[in-house]
């Protein structure tokens, strides 16, 4: 679950992403995916993880389907992830429209809002922009949901899964290699 939208502090006020299909633009993940980074770093290409190749909405959340990097930092923290070490998730975005309200829910105009006022930010239409894996996400309800999830899945599915897991990662290894010997010529 990359996010559910639950409230978050900020300094201007509370804060909450609306999770809906109208409100997320996901125009990144047509152009193949948006990057899984190790905690919002940006700076240097060894923070980026994997990637995320898929985004739905299931019961109010976002969720997203990772992919690591067959590096030595994506293999890591693919190791990481699948062992329960690192299990929280945090969207990166830029939000483009801001619906501001005070605690009684109404409406608020912009333009009167004060720093002293108790006001709640819904960004009603964002980015998203990338992923990241980290230690204390600002949504605790994002996490990550690995081999099966909640615990229930039986020894036979989960081999099952992860035995599926490995040959795709040997096709997708041999398919690479295979670029690599054409590139050369």
């Amino acid at each position: 679950m990359i996010s559910k939208g639950s409230p978050v502090p900020r300094f201007y006020g509370t804060e909450i992403l609306r999770i809906a299909p109208d409100a997320v633009i996901i125009d990144r993940m047509v152009s193949g995916g948006i990057p899984l980074l190790d905690s919002h770093n940006q700076a240097g290409i060894s923070n980026a993880l994997g990637k995320v190749t898929r985004v739905w909405f299931s019961g109010g959340a976002l969720m997203g389907c990772l992919q690591f990097n067959a590096t030595t930092e994506g293999r890591k923290a693919e190791g990481m992830v699948s062992r329960g070490e690192i299990s929280a998730i945090s969207a990166g975005y830029r939000v483009e429209e801001w619906e501001i309200s005070d605690q009684d829910g109404d409406i608020v105009d912009p333009d009167s809002v004060g720093w002293n006022d108790d006001l709640i930010f819904t960004a009603t239409r964002w980015e998203l922009l990338e992923a990241s894996l980290v230690c204390v996400p600002a949504d605790n309800t994002a996490s990550i949901r690995s081999l099966g999830g909640d615990g229930s899945a039986d020894f036979t599915a989960t081999r099952a899964r992860m035995l599926s897991r490995q040959r795709m990662a040997m096709r997708q290894r041999m398919h690479d290699a295979q670029g690599r010997v054409i590139g050369r010529k």
